[in-house]
């Protein structure tokens, strides 16, 4: 959308009460203070995310505001938000992620849980678009469950999920992948709502599914890494096919051959533990490099920042 027609703006919001700046949608006419207010309260009467909250919603510094230089060359990491802690200086995944990304010289953004909050949706469309040219490279986190409605079962062993907060990270997720402009790395809940989002299911429960013969729940265990198009997971170690890595979830992915998606790591169970965009903008991970605390964990992370810049030119 060009800048005569649009309605919106981005604004940095840097409190100093979260550990990057938030990305802040801002109407035309509307002072970033204002949007700020108008999000919040928003927030305040959605009963999802107040139970999300537990009733606490952030208390947020009116203060730091700046306008986001339009711009996507500029090295810009968004993280999209889904738990409380994520409006916080404690979040241990962000940190873990902040850690690689600014020493590759990316700057940090966080990308507020329902951002639209307040906005039309031909705002979120647009707020859609602006951050499709805005960031080339976007990061879904891990968190709860995703809502089994939006691949169509009923909830037979999801647990805390959040329909609207679901809802709004799945389009965005979807919008971003279809407009191919960035770069999409989605870690556990990340990896299972992006799939969602781009048309899979999940396996609600791996220990009744599946069985425990492989402990994800909360431990390490290997993995077999698969041929893909672009072999962005399998270019890190050419020389093994296994790779230990942490695993932090009750739920996985259900793979199908010729869509979207290539089959880029399992366990010896069978379950989905990477999966790769067949048009090389994607890398969707299972487990949590962020949180390996090693040098695979921040190979993982930077061959992903590599493999964006080398499909964006």
């Amino acid at each position: 959308m060009s800048s005569s027609t649009s309605t919106l703006r981005l604004y940095e919001w840097n409190s100093g009460a979260t550990l990057a700046p938030l990305i802040l949608p801002v109407r035309h006419g509307e002072k970033p203070e204002q949007a700020a207010h108008r999000y919040l309260s928003e927030m305040a009467k959605n009963s999802g995310l107040v139970e999300l909250f537990a009733s606490q919603i952030p208390q947020l510094p009116m203060t730091g505001f700046s306008l986001l230089e339009e711009s996507l060359w500029e090295p810009r990491v968004l993280m999209i938000a889904n738990l409380p802690y994520d409006y916080s200086l404690y979040s241990p995944r962000i940190k873990g992620f902040m850690n690689v990304f600014s020493k590759a010289q990316e700057r940090c953004f966080i990308l507020p849980i329902n951002a639209n909050l307040g906005l039309t949706c031909e705002e979120t469309k647009e707020l859609f678009n602006l951050i499709a040219n805005n960031f080339p490279f976007m990061v879904a986190m891990g968190g709860d469950d995703v809502d089994p409605a939006l691949y169509k079962a009923i909830n037979s062993h999801c647990r805390k999920i959040s329909p609207s907060r679901d809802q709004f990270e799945a389009s965005l997720i979807r919008s971003f992948v279809e407009q191919e402009k960035g770069f999409l790395l989605g870690v556990c809940r990340g990896s299972q709502i992006a799939s969602v989002a781009l048309g899979y299911e999940l396996i609600q429960d791996l220990p009744h599914h599946v069985g425990a013969s492989v402990p994800h729940e909360n431990d390490w265990h290997s993995i077999e890494i698969k041929s893909t198009s672009h072999n962005i997971l399998k270019s890190i170690t050419p020389t093994t096919n296994k790779l230990l890595v942490n695993s932090i979830h009750h739920q996985s992915v259900v793979y199908r051959e010729g869509g979207i998606l290539e089959m880029a790591a399992q366990a010896d169970d069978g379950v989905t533990e990477a999966t790769e965009l067949r048009n090389g903008h994607g890398l969707l991970l299972q487990f949590h490099p962020e949180l390996m605390n090693n040098d695979l964990g921040a190979e993982i992370l930077l061959q992903a920042l590599t493999q964006g810049k080398r499909v964006l030119g």
